[in-house]
């Protein structure tokens, strides 16, 4: 316990004297709540929340948040309440340790039961991002010492793991946390399939790095006006890309070199001295800098042969460098955590609460929208809405316009009128055509897949019932 003391105080070194000191005292303040409770380790139990909170630590987390970390199961697990937390330490860091704290088991069946918290948590989190962040945390350590659990346990618990809270960790951008998410619960889900491709992975990653160096010796030399700060290169998740392998893609599309610039605008400089020095591989090129995929980065990618072997290089300004490196404690300084809470997360949980009839709908409802893969459609002005894989035309037209979406008469999706209940595919032009009056209906809900477009034809077909 006191080596992990020391590395938090350590990675710490951050924070300023007086954050410092307050730190110290709710790490006294914890351990003397958790007193004579130990884990299933055998070890005291303060030790997993100063884990947690040296994990947040390594993001360089603003200090409510490591509050927030080592009191997150206080409320939980000992006899101190809410009122007392609020007395001692305010109302922020009371809101965010009753957003992290489950509601007692009960007669819940487990899925349910699993359900209502994981509501509790996203509907706390669209509020205050931090909450999202710390249970990220805390799942991480949980998975690290998952070995000694029971295969019982295991198997649902890393599953989850992949389900859910890997794709919040990529959507908050805590993107090294994400990575071994993934790792440990593949390893527990598929012990030997994650051997064999750890294996073939590290094995392409000897081929990948010498096309990366002398990717990266050429292009510096090109670059004579030093526009380049730094470069490396990464793998996504390794779950990930065991997934993208089974679709068919290659080895080299798991592998993608990052290059920061000195600025947006020399994003596009460098870009010409990738092309220009470089095999491009055609229909490659992604201009998320003019055409923002992401609030917070801002970036070019492009895919050039180097000796033979693809590389996806990705071009980006110091800003969107510092979010890949420590997620949304990179913008917390400059943006409230409500604001950024919207930001990252969108309208898809308060949708998903006012037409899901229990914990179970909604959770199937968000997980849909936030966490499965998305694709990009766009308006006839090149505008980008993002939905599911698998909406239709009318998930489109209600994510661009409810308005108009209601008074949908046809669309051409790509120039060819097609059905309003036509499933689109990712990169689609989608050209909305409407009447003077209202079109929606009850059957369009039979189409839909999200909870925008339920819950405004719902509300008409309500309204409408009402009139009759």
């Amino acid at each position: 316990m006191k080596e992990v003391k020391e590395q938090l105080l350590h990675s710490c070194n951050y924070l300023e004297e007086l954050e410092m000191e307050q730190l110290k005292k709710v790490m006294e303040f914890a351990e003397k709540a958790h007193l004579g409770q130990t884990r299933a380790t055998g070890e005291p139990y303060i030790v997993h929340p100063l884990e947690v909170c040296l994990i947040l630590s390594e993001y360089k987390a603003d200090l409510t948040t490591l509050v927030c970390s080592l009191l997150h199961d206080v409320v939980e697990d000992t006899t101190i309440d809410l009122k007392e937390i609020e007395n001692l330490f305010g109302d922020d860091v009371s809101f965010i340790v009753d957003g992290l704290t489950k509601f007692e088991k009960g007669s819940f069946e487990k899925e349910e039961y699993s359900a209502i918290n994981m509501e509790k948590l996203l509907s706390y989190a669209i509020q205050d991002i931090r909450i999202a962040a710390i249970k990220l945390a805390d799942r991480l350590h949980n998975m690290r010492t998952l070995a000694i659990k029971r295969t019982e346990k295991k198997i649902p618990y890393s599953n989850e793991t992949l389900l859910f809270f890997s794709p919040l960790a990529e959507r908050i951008g805590l993107f090294t946390l994400q990575r071994e998410l993934e790792e440990l619960a593949f390893s527990y889900l598929h012990p030997q399939r994650y051997k064999q491709f750890k294996e073939k992975i590290n094995n392409y990653t000897k081929v990948f790095e010498e096309s990366y160096k002398e990717f990266i010796t050429k292009l510096k030399k090109e670059d004579t006006t030093n526009i380049i700060i730094k470069s490396r290169w990464i793998n996504i998740p390794l779950f990930q890309g065991y997934n993208l392998l089974s679709e068919g893609f290659y080895l080299s599309d798991i592998f993608t070199v990052h290059i920061t610039i000195n600025s947006p605008f020399n994003c596009y400089t460098a870009l010409g001295l990738v092309h220009s020095n470089f095999e491009t591989m055609p229909d490659q090129f992604v201009d998320q800098i003019a055409i923002e995929k992401h609030p917070f980065i801002k970036q070019l990618k492009t895919k050039v042969r180097v000796a033979g072997v693809p590389l996806t290089i990705v071009l980006q300004d110091q800003q969107t460098q510092y979010f890949y490196q420590n997620g949304i404690f990179a913008i917390l300084k400059s943006i409230d955590s409500t604001t950024l809470s919207s930001s990252l997360l969108g309208s898809s949980i308060p949708f998903a609460k006012s037409i899901a009839n229990n914990s179970i709908a909604f959770c199937e409802l968000v997980s849909l929208e936030l966490f499965h893969k998305e694709m990009e459609i766009y308006t006839p002005k090149m505008d980008i809405i993002r939905l599911p894989v698998n909406s239709n035309i009318i998930d489109f037209a209600y994510a661009l316009n409810p308005n108009m979406a209601s008074k949908m008469a046809f669309a051409k999706v790509n120039g060819k009128v097609s059905s309003l209940q036509t499933i689109l595919k990712d990169k689609d032009i989608v050209e909305i055509h409407i009447k003077n009056k209202i079109t929606a209906n009850a059957k369009w809900l039979h189409f839909v897949k999200t909870s925008k477009a339920v819950k405004e034809i719902t509300d008409i077909v309500n309204d409408e019932t009402n009139h009759a």
